[in-house]
């Protein structure tokens, strides 16, 4: 239902393996941290991400109830919310400008109370303006907060664990999301009156409580990032996957679940299970697809996803049993974890300043396609029907494969680059 800093590093303990040698670009250098310290930094990261993942997993399972039974919001008013909540992931590279003002584990706790703050803004919302001014402060929260989390784990740890340290993050993440699932579930099926306002502010609270860890950090002696948007023609291997993979995810989030529910009449309870199962493969699968991205690389690994996810497409479109498409469902969910690939490869081709400001590029491109792929799926559906919409994903697992098999030459390419220069 849902990434922290690395730049150049003070020399803090000069203790780290240096046998990498000096032409190798900056940010596969390994960084001065000693073991101690990078573990306390991915410690406070880990804690930071799953407190803020479960206060925003708790809201989204009670918005649509609180949005009914609180305010009595209308359809039209509820879509409009919803496009409000993507405007500020359209603006996360210009946005991410302000990073460069601030050490990056200052700026995600900075980010993650923004997102504590806008749920105490729930907690008193009563009018459908509030609730706006809420949306709003919540979204620039999360939507900033997960450029830096990758930037802080690609920056503090050693080059041959990035991947695994990013999977921990994921299945943490999902650990958070399944206790959230909990917690919804019995609190809509056993409570007769639910206090909306008390769960928002708890949800706050918990979260503020991983933006402070975070933020007080001591000793990371981490630098800023670039103070400025940038486009930059080298990354673009990393900007046209993370396109690739947004399109196709969108596909899955917006029509997956609706394929089960509209044409297969699949009732709440078994899409809420099917959730909670995701939730839970994920705990245990993210770590392992990270070891591997780890110890397979990048291109092979991702070439690998896409050639899992093609034939889950192509049952989307055209298998009509409904147990399979749960099975497909789920497998696809898993899937996901691969994505930690894309971000570990843009670690490989870019200085330690530029991975943040690339992360929220990055950030935005995915919501570009947010916005533009499902409105292009939904007409296709009306006009053509679903097998087309899950075709249209089959493509665009299909370019990705494709484009997948360049990234060792692309990698090799900027390093000899690095090298001459």
């Amino acid at each position: 239902m849902i990434i922290l800093d690395r730049t150049n590093i003070a020399a803090e303990d000069q203790s780290g393996d240096m046998s990498r040698p000096d032409n190798a670009p900056e940010s596969d250098k390994p960084q001065a941290h000693n073991e101690e310290t990078r573990k306390a930094i991915f410690r406070d990261t880990l804690t930071a991400t799953v407190t803020f993942d479960f206060a925003m997993r708790l809201q989204q399972g009670i918005f649509n109830n609180f949005a009914v039974e609180v305010l009595r919001i209308q359809p039209a008013q509820l879509g409009f919310v919803r496009g409000i909540n993507e405007i500020p992931g359209l603006l996360t590279a210009p946005l991410a400008v302000l990073a460069g003002y601030f050490r990056e584990n200052i700026w995600a706790g900075i980010c993650i109370l923004m997102g504590a703050l806008g749920l105490v803004f729930y907690a008193s919302t009563t009018t459908f303006p509030m609730l706006i001014l809420a949306t709003i402060t919540f979204s620039i929260g999360f939507h900033l907060f997960y450029p830096v989390q990758s930037s802080i784990i690609m920056k503090s740890q050693l080059p041959e664990e990035r991947a695994t340290k990013l999977g921990q993050l994921h299945s943490g993440s999902a650990a958070a999301s399944l206790v959230s699932y909990f917690i919804v579930i019995v609190i809509t099926r056993y409570v007769s009156k639910v206090n909306y306002s008390l769960l928002h502010g708890g949800a706050a609270a918990i979260a503020a409580v991983g933006g402070l860890m975070v933020m007080m950090r001591k000793g990371t002696s981490t630098t800023v990032a670039k103070r400025k948007m940038e486009f930059n023609k080298k990354y673009m291997s990393y900007y046209t996957l993370t396109m690739l993979s947004g399109a196709r995810r969108h596909i899955t989030m917006t029509f997956a679940g609706f394929l089960l529910v509209q044409t297969y009449k699949t009732p709440v309870s078994t899409m809420v299970l099917l959730a909670a199962i995701s939730s839970l493969i994920a705990i245990f699968t993210r770590p392992a697809i990270g070891r591997l991205i780890d110890r397979w690389g990048e291109q092979r690994s991702l070439m690998v996803n896409y050639l899992i996810v093609i034939p889950i497409f192509l049952c989307y479109a055209f298998v009509k049993w409904p147990l399979f498409l749960f099975l497909a469902h789920i497998v696809d969910n898993a899937t996901n974890g691969f994505d930690v690939a894309i971000q570990t490869h843009m670690g490989k081709i870019a200085p330690p300043d530029a991975l943040a400001n690339a992360y929220a590029m990055g950030s935005t491109m995915t919501h570009i396609t947010g916005v533009s792929v499902p409105m292009l799926g939904g007409f296709l559906w009306d006009v053509a029907g679903a097998p087309t919409v899950f075709l249209m994903g089959t493509c665009f697992a299909g370019l990705s494969l494709w484009y997948s098999q360049q990234l060792d030459r692309v990698e090799k390419t900027i390093k000899t680059t690095a090298a001459a220069s």
